[in-house]
């Protein structure tokens, strides 16, 4: 009973110490040991105010304003790699580590972003985070959005937001360009039911970024959406439910794109094209 106290009044200290950051200026901020161990170790939690509002936040903040000392930085990213935190259960039913995977997935988001000014990272470091901004969504089942009591799970699209610092990222090399595409059909014919959470907006500006810093060629985009439109009609069924869930997903992912590439002509072109062809077969005839 008495270490369970004390371990509360330490956390219950500790958050105090957090919430006192959040109003220190950037020029100002600095982190202990301590909590910055508290913040890994906490990435997870399943209290929303703790794992967004503090901990996301100040690692978010932390990176952008070079608070953290260098051994810091080595410690973070040490740790995200030796405890497997972007993975942890993920093969398991359904569970509340989905917190601590999706806010990984956002931290391996973070540490992309700060290597692209800083080359914090080794090239093997690096690599592995592309990788794994891939396998993650290639892995990923739990598809909540807004879980009751724990806040944001939205593991899909902080997963979007990890893959979108990969191919964004000037360093960033895929042999196999089609991998992609093949990791975004799985995502979709995963779907049980519509995404409820903007999910598809996410999944579609990750591509788009790619596109963007020339990681993704227009020529391998294009062969990319042939390849999940032709998969998707293959597999649709107007007499069950989830096809149809599935094909209107990846409509939306298309009218997205069809917004984001306005100023590309041949993409537009592709993109108008399978809209159509949906629209057609799904009877709007004007």
């Amino acid at each position: 009973m008495y270490n369970r106290l004390i371990l509360y009044l330490k956390g219950f200290i500790m958050i105090q110490e957090l919430q006192a950051l959040l109003k220190v200026s950037a020029q100002k901020l600095y982190f202990t040991n301590n909590q910055v161990d508290f913040m890994l170790k906490n990435i997870g939690n399943t209290d929303p105010y703790i794992r967004d509002n503090l901990v996301y936040m100040l690692f978010a903040t932390g990176f952008m304003n070079k608070a953290f000392t260098f051994d810091q930085q080595e410690y973070i990213i040490n740790y995200f790699f030796a405890n497997d935190l972007l993975f942890k259960d993920i093969l398991e039913p359904q569970n509340d580590f989905v917190f601590t995977r999706s806010f990984s997935a956002l931290l391996g988001g973070i540490l992309l972003e700060f290597d692209e000014d800083s080359g914090i990272l080794s090239d093997n470091q690096r690599n592995r985070l592309f990788k794994w901004s891939i396998q993650y969504l290639q892995l990923e089942s739990d598809y909540r959005g807004f879980v009751t009591n724990k806040g944001w799970a939205h593991a899909i699209a902080h997963g979007s937001d990890f893959l979108g610092n990969s191919l964004s990222h000037t360093k960033f090399h895929l042999s196999n360009v089609s991998e992609l595409f093949i990791t975004l059909k799985k995502v979709i014919n995963r779907l049980e039911n519509p995404f409820m959470d903007e999910e598809e907006t996410r999944l579609a500006s990750a591509f788009k970024l790619g596109v963007q810093a020339e990681n993704i060629s227009v020529e391998d985009f294009i062969k990319g959406i042939q390849y999940i439109d032709k998969e998707l009609w293959t597999q649709y069924d107007a007499t069950k439910l989830i096809t149809c869930y599935r094909l209107h997903t990846w409509t939306h992912i298309l009218h997205h794109w069809l917004i984001f590439f306005s100023n590309d002509s041949e993409i537009k072109s592709i993109i108008e094209l399978k809209l159509n062809n949906y629209y057609q077969k799904m009877g709007y005839n004007f």
